[in-house]
């Protein structure tokens, strides 16, 4: 979250003010209606949406040229 100084600096004491009270109220706002909307939907009985299944693989996979050994050991 960014804060009142940084609006200040960069449109002005009169703008930045008003332009960051808009977006917090704004994000606050979204807040407030991610929850209603779950609690609605709870009440209604809907079932939330299933999790995405995480992938098996490893996001950098090691090589078969470049072995974890090799990385961590420093030669002297």
């Amino acid at each position: 979250m960014r804060k009142l100084e940084f609006y200040v600096r960069k449109y002005g004491p009169e703008a930045g003010r008003k332009l960051y009270h808009a977006l917090q109220s704004q994000a606050a706002h979204a807040g407030v209606s991610a929850r209603l909307r779950r609690k609605i939907d709870v009440m209604r009985g809907v079932q939330a949406p299933k999790p995405k299944p995480q992938p098996d693989m490893p996001l950098f996979p090691q090589s078969e040229a470049e072995p974890a050994e090799a990385l961590t050991s420093c030669p002297a």
